[in-house]
């Protein structure tokens, strides 16, 4: 691979087993390795600043995202998108559907259909807001963990009513915790309504609920099965039914509503009519019959598993360094999430500081999902970006549209969910758009001829070595399509 060439001269005489990361030789091609995988893609002169002020220095920057300042642009972007700051209850009160009330109490199903036309502006805002962070953001890693964590907790906005609050999710739900305990952030994605839309159980009464009334058909496992997989113990944990039910039974009254009491916030309701008070056994444990507090236990228990442990580390390190990655890796990233209660942040620096996050072989092995490959092309390109929407645009076309993965996973991190033919297709005219410099994002209102982008530039800029296939068809094309040809070749797509 292109970047492994320069990572193998800086490895020859580097024990990885012995010599700590801080005192690594800072190779250009170890630091185009290390800024493209804590990054959505160096922007120009990022790799000159990194072997410049070492790694580690880099990493420490990156997991303590607090200390590095939002440039303004980025700020005034955020600003003028007016949803951002509305949270869940108030862009229901705005945006969601009305009921008229008198003698038709619910809204028709076209009244229903205009509100969630109107209520458009709130996807279409948080997907222009991820954009601008992903590409004018200095906390790089941050905006990675928060795309890593909605897809792992993915609420899609054509779920009901969850296009209502797909922004506040993220914002309320996973931003504050993408870099704290793993706990945190499981309690509060659990309880916020669009979680509870999407996985149905804003509905689900215990049958031996006053709500319920003995019929078991009013109870939703859809949650906790999910919650008891793919969001904590993995999609390939096989959980007893009584584990499933006693926890769907714990989850039932858990709904959205007005408040009642001060455990009620932000459109979260515990709902007792839903819920019965006997004890239950889950995973093991009796959970004694106390309400709320059943489910904030039985949460605990879940992101304290070992099965969980290794869950996360696996897919952190498969988004991070392989998508194959070694075993004891895993483990070792496992025993620090128990250790330290699932701290992710403490997870994160011994994944980075670990020989095999500096090991050549994984160096330029990763396919660009969509989202990565369209921002670091525009990162890479280094010129003002006047607007976002047309990147939502080519995100849709290229089958990503943002917060609205179909599947209940997320979208898949691997190279063959991405590769197929009319797939890469779209990638390469996206690429040779970008090389003439045509991207619409580029181009201000009024018309003027757009400069190509210098291929020269764009290799040192992404810190590649392109190999000799690539270079005979980058010279063999017209001067204005030879950015292009790199931006679609193999090396363009890889990190």
């Amino acid at each position: 691979m292109p970047v492994k060439t320069l990572l193998m001269a800086w490895a020859l005489g580097l024990c990885l087993a012995g010599v700590a990361l801080a005192q690594a030789p800072v190779s250009e091609g170890l630091a185009a390795h290390v800024v493209n995988r804590l990054s959505f893609g160096p922007v120009p002169g990022e790799i000159e600043r990194v072997r410049a002020i070492g790694i580690k220095a880099y990493v420490d920057e990156q997991l303590n995202p607090d200390k590095l300042a939002e440039p303004q642009a980025l700020t005034e972007r955020l600003a003028a998108l007016k949803t951002l700051s509305m949270d869940t209850v108030n862009l229901f009160r705005t945006y969601g559907p009305k009921a008229p009330g008198g003698p038709r109490p619910r809204p028709t199903l076209d009244e229903i259909n205009e509100a969630k036309k109107k209520a458009a502006i709130i996807t279409r805002e948080a997907a222009e807001a991820k954009l601008w962070r992903a590409i004018l953001s200095p906390r790089q890693l941050e905006e990675l963990m928060c795309d890593f964590w909605y897809n792992h907790f993915n609420v899609p906005a054509s779920k009901g009513l969850a296009h209502l609050w797909v922004g506040s999710f993220e914002r309320e739900a996973i931003r504050p915790f993408v870099l704290g305990r793993f706990e945190d952030m499981l309690q509060a994605v659990t309880r916020h309504p669009a979680m509870l839309i999407t996985l149905e159980n804003w509905q689900s009464a215990s049958p031996d609920s006053v709500m319920g009334n003995g019929k078991q058909s009013s109870m939703v496992e859809t949650h906790a099965r999910a919650l008891l997989t793919a969001q904590t113990m993995g999609t390939d944990a096989r959980p007893k039914a009584q584990d499933v039910n006693s926890l769907a039974r714990i989850l039932a009254g858990w709904t959205i509503g007005a408040p009642r009491t001060p455990e009620d916030k932000n459109g979260f309701l515990f709902d007792e009519t839903r819920h019965d008070s006997k004890d239950k056994t889950f995973l093991g444990h009796v959970i004694k019959g106390r309400g709320l507090a059943e489910g904030v236990e039985a949460i605990s228990l879940l992101a304290a598993q070992p099965e969980t442990a290794r869950n996360i580390c696996g897919k952190l390190a498969r988004y991070f360094l392989a998508y194959d990655p070694p075993k004891q890796l895993v483990e070792s990233l496992s025993r620090t999430f128990l250790d330290t209660h699932g701290n992710i942040k403490s997870v994160l620096e011994a994944l980075f500081a670990s020989p095999e996050f500096v090991d050549p072989k994984y160096a330029g092995d990763k396919f660009k999902l969509p989202l990565r490959f369209v921002v670091s092309i525009v990162r890479a390109g280094g010129r003002q970006v006047y607007e976002v929407r047309s990147l939502e645009e080519h995100l849709e076309w290229l089958s990503m549209p943002l917060y609205d993965s179909p599947d209940v996973s997320g979208y898949k991190d691997s190279r063959e969910a991405w590769m197929g033919a009319d797939a890469m297709l779209k990638r390469l005219e996206l690429a040779t758009q970008a090389g003439k410099g045509a991207l619409p994002c580029w181009v201000p209102g009024s018309y003027q001829a757009p400069a190509w982008l210098d291929t020269q530039a764009l290799e040192k800029t992404m810190g590649l070595t392109v190999s000799p296939a690539t270079s005979k068809a980058i010279e063999g094309s017209p001067d204005e399509f030879k950015a292009g040809v790199l931006l679609g070749s193999p090396e363009g797509q890889q990190y």
